[in-house]
């Protein structure tokens, strides 16, 4: 007559015990439903992407950004910027450059972050390109970082009468929890030799 309670009782402290063993395996510190899709929301919203800046440069301004980047002499960068002969003034004359800063942001507080571009670009008007030099940032505001900023020529160049260029890089951002949100952002920027500017696309 006692044998089968006793036995009722060793089912029931089983099934008890793989209870906690059950809940073990989901991390600590996992947010609710509603908290991470509020945090994702925060992550994911779009915002500003154009040209934040753009202004004309003289030849002289960019062989000195030609300079510092390629190593070169002050002459040589003249005649790297113009593509011909430095020393012609009517070369000088006739080659007209521009700077233009451009980004694309997503997120908000405190997860917003964004990448920024600069290029200076060097042309005949109406003709072709003779220079181009761009560098990249990434940039946060809140608890994300920014790794690996990166730009590389897409097509076009000296020589013909455009370029695009494609910036990227990439970010971590922690959040209250276990987990962190990460991603990659970049932009592509088409410059011509009438001295435009635009975003052609962004991610």
């Amino acid at each position: 007559m006692r044998t089968l309670p006793m036995r009722a009782a060793i089912v029931l402290t089983v099934a008890v015990a793989l209870v906690p063993a059950s809940a073990a395996a989901k991390p600590p510190g996992s947010p609710s439903p509603h908290q991470e899709k509020e945090a994702q929301r925060l992550f994911e919203q779009p915002g500003f992407s154009g040209i934040v800046s753009a202004r004309a440069a003289s030849v002289e301004e960019v062989a000195a950004v030609a300079r510092e980047a390629e190593g070169l002499s002050p002459a040589a960068a003249l005649a790297r910027v113009t593509g011909a002969d430095s020393t012609v003034a009517s070369t000088l004359a006739s080659t007209s450059c521009n700077v233009v800063e451009y980004a694309t942001h997503r997120g908000i507080f405190p997860y917003h972050r964004w990448v920024s571009g600069q290029t200076y670009w060097c042309y005949y008007y109406g003709g072709t390109i003779t220079y181009r030099s761009s560098n990249t940032s990434a940039r946060v505001d809140g608890v994300c970082a920014g790794f690996d900023p990166r730009d590389w020529k897409v097509a076009g160049g000296a020589g013909y009468s455009w370029v695009i260029v494609h910036h990227e890089a990439d970010f971590s951002c922690a959040t209250p929890w276990w987990y962190r949100l990460n991603d990659t952002l970049w932009m592509e920027a088409q410059f011509d030799s009438y001295g435009n500017a635009w975003l052609t696309r962004t991610s």
